[in-house]
């Protein structure tokens, strides 16, 4: 037995013979499933790479060969094999091991991938930019990911070329965070073959030794074409492999041997059990165990249960929605956020109205607007971090177009574990860049229902942004008929100077000023965008002394707006803020322990606000 503690680096797999091989996956998915236990993090997809991870290091030479892990979802074995196993104790902690691939941890860390669908374009570059031909680069990339369009982008380019062997391991799971959605993966089904197929190739491989095996594999789509359709990834340039039993270890190693010594572009389709090893994550058809909290190892269940009525803002926002849409026909489309949403309810309600197009998420805004410009209601749901990659979209065919789609950005604010590319301090500076699109974000579960209220009558695009946490909320006695129209809220009124805030920051802000007894008044900024102008006139001619709290990057940021404003009009009013640099890039640990370190205490806040 090995002890996974001890590795220094993945030079050992190359020595163990298949019983130890076998020894290790099994070593390693019991350890992943004690640590994960303990500490959370992605649970599901890891266990199901466990072979194919060994595999590439045992074909491959990693001091050579670069491994590309698309999305790092799927890295805890690769870091295991690397020695970092004894960082496991904290992971995604602030400080501790990252749940993703971070270039800083290992130089096995060859390409960050917190977003999906990347790595087919970086290894295009790799192999473009590479004196060495003759070294590999592997791209391990899920059914989900692939369907994007920047990894078809990929596959489209490097398809052409024949001049370079890029290697595409595709993890055939049906699953992304859940259920992979899509004409593709009808496409996949296809791909996987019918029985007779499968059966005729597990004969072949059995009666006929490899070189045997290898010739026939030239001759495949001859025969194919009697028994199955068009394979997409043969039609774009790809010598295919597969599909193969990706959880089958001497399987991956012979087919990896195999693909090894392609000159032209091969992908290599695996077919794998996500959460293979733990039956409860083997069961899950929803995605539930994909990123988990600490849970108890023998039943599953997470150790932290909510107390009764305190909700994520996602359930709210899902349940909100569904109470509306008893009264009001409207379409919700996310991008692969079924479960992370937590939108499951409205999509059981109703069905027909709700679209989850997979990581799609320059198509989900185009499809939005389509449905704005048909006279439809729309709602679009993102995380803060994943509307980024619709900028474009959202700018050009919402923004300019001035159309009716309400933009839900869950994720908000800081996010915690999942690190620096997961981070929503971007998006007002975003949303802020483009035309007429106001910004919302409520302070607690009444204002969330009354700004959507609005969003529904208001005739442009509109963000409501709420942060990743979890209040108490009764949902019997919400008002869900009020609506709250554009303009701020006095919370507190004071004399000595004044604090501007949004979101539950507010809550926060008050309690401090509250259990001080400090003389300041406190504003909720509850439309970022556009600005009250009303209320920061009476407040630059009242206040010598304005203070802006909020998490997001500084430029683009409302402090900015209110800066801008105040010199206009040549207010001599001192504006100070508490925000995060322009060049920060937030690591991953509790979210509390992130806003501490980067100047967002408690007594930081106070420190800043205070008045002698």
């Amino acid at each position: 037995m090995i002890d996974l503690l001890e590795i220094k680096d993945p030079s050992f797999v190359k020595k163990l013979s298949m019983k130890e091989l076998k020894e290790l996956a099994h070593q390693i998915r019991g350890f992943l499933i004690d640590n994960i236990s303990k500490t959370g993090g992605h649970l599901s997809s890891n266990l199901g790479v466990v072979e194919i991870t060994i595999a590439m290091y045992y074909v491959f030479d990693p001091e050579h060969d670069k491994f590309l892990f698309d999305v790092g979802h799927q890295s805890y074995v690769h870091k295991i094999l690397t020695g970092r196993a004894k960082d496991f104790t904290n992971l995604r902690q602030f400080g501790g091991l990252s749940g993703y691939i971070r270039r800083a941890e290992s130089k096995y860390d060859i390409w960050e991938s917190g977003h999906s669908s990347t790595t087919i374009s970086a290894m295009a570059g790799m192999l473009l930019a590479s004196e060495n031909k003759e070294d590999k680069v592997i791209s391990l990339i899920g059914d989900s990911s692939i369907i994007n369009g920047v990894a078809f982008e990929g596959l489209n380019f490097l398809g052409s070329l024949k001049n370079l062997a890029p290697i595409i391991i595709l993890n055939d799971n049906k699953m992304g965070i859940s259920k992979t959605v899509g004409a593709l993966t009808k496409a996949f089904s296809r791909i996987r073959g019918t029985r007779l197929w499968r059966g005729f190739k597990r004969a072949l491989n059995f009666i006929f030794p490899t070189f045997i095996t290898n010739c026939f594999h030239q001759m495949k789509r001859g025969v194919k074409a009697f028994i199955q359709q068009d394979n997409i990834f043969e039609d774009l340039g790809f010598d295919y492999y597969g599909p193969i039993k990706g959880n089958d270890l001497a399987a991956c190693i012979k087919a990896l041997k195999r693909v090894k010594k392609n000159k032209e572009p091969v992908i290599l389709h695996i077919i794998t059990q996500k959460g293979k090893g733990y039956a409860p994550s083997e069961s899950d058809l929803k995605g539930s165990y994909h990123g988990v909290g600490p849970f108890d190892k023998i039943t599953g269940a997470p150790l932290s249960i909510p107390a009764l009525n305190v909700h994520s803002y996602s359930d709210i926002v899902t349940h909100y929605l569904s109470k509306k849409r008893e009264k009001e026909n409207f379409f919700v489309i996310t991008p692969a956020m079924k479960a992370g949403a937590k939108l499951e309810e409205f999509a059981t309600l109703y069905p027909k109205d709700f679209y989850d197009v997979g990581i799609a998420e320059e198509h989900a805004a185009d499809m939005a607007a389509g449905i704005a410009l048909s006279h439809k209601k729309v709602v679009l749901l993102y995380y803060s971090t994943f509307s980024q990659r619709a900028y474009d979209e959202i700018l050009n065919d919402i923004a300019r177009q001035n159309l009716p789609v309400i933009i839900g950005i869950d994720r908000a604010g800081v996010v915690g574990e999942d690190g620096a590319t997961h981070q929503g301090i971007y998006d007002v500076a975003m949303f802020g860049s483009m035309p007429n699109v106001m910004i919302t974000m409520p302070k607690n579960a009444e204002e969330l229902v009354g700004i959507f209220n609005y969003a529904f009558l208001h005739q442009g695009p509109i963000v409501i942004r709420y942060p990743r946490d979890n209040v108490y909320v009764e949902f019997d006695k919400l008002n869900y008929n009020h609506v709250i129209s554009p303009g701020w809220e006095y919370v507190l009124k004071g004399k000595k100077a004044c604090v501007i805030s949004y979101g539950p920051e507010i809550n926060r802000i008050q309690k401090l000023i509250e259990d001080h007894q400090l003389n300041l008044t406190l504003v909720n900024a509850r439309f970022i965008r556009p600005i009250d102008e009303e209320i920061l006139e009476e407040l630059l001619n009242t206040y010598k002394k304005i203070v802006v709290i909020e998490q997001v990057i500084q430029r683009g940021s409302l402090y900015q707006d209110i800066v801008t404003f105040a010199n206009q009009r040549e207010y001599n009013s001192k504006i100070e803020s508490i925000s995060f640099a322009n060049n920060v890039i937030l690591p991953h640990g509790k979210i509390s322990d992130v806003l501490n370190h980067y100047g967002f205490s408690d007594e930081d806040i106070l420190k800043k606000i205070r008045v002698d």
